[in-house]
């Protein structure tokens, strides 16, 4: 997938995901960028702000918002892969 395709599928997941339900916490686009086979971190940002990887962690495996209660369903979570296995 070229640059220019990446960048408007990420948009898109970028206003798709500033609906009003939610807080601050649990609206928003997280985005990682790690190595496709190994699945090594290289970055991690949320709603465009650099996070660290314990808070990626954090994020990735919170099954409800710690400030509004709202349920975080992984499997409603859009995901883009580009490259590697899979």
């Amino acid at each position: 997938m070229s640059t220019p395709a990446l960048e408007r599928r990420i948009e898109a997941l970028e206003a798709a995901s500033s609906g009003s339900d939610g807080c601050e916490r649990c609206r928003g686009l997280l985005t990682t960028v790690c190595h496709a086979i190994t699945g090594e971190i290289h970055s991690a940002r949320w709603n465009g702000e650099a996070i660290s990887e314990a808070e990626l962690l954090e994020r990735r495996t919170e099954a409800r918002s710690s400030r509004c209660g709202r349920k975080i369903d992984p499997d409603e979570t859009p995901v883009i892969r580009v490259g590697g296995r899979g």
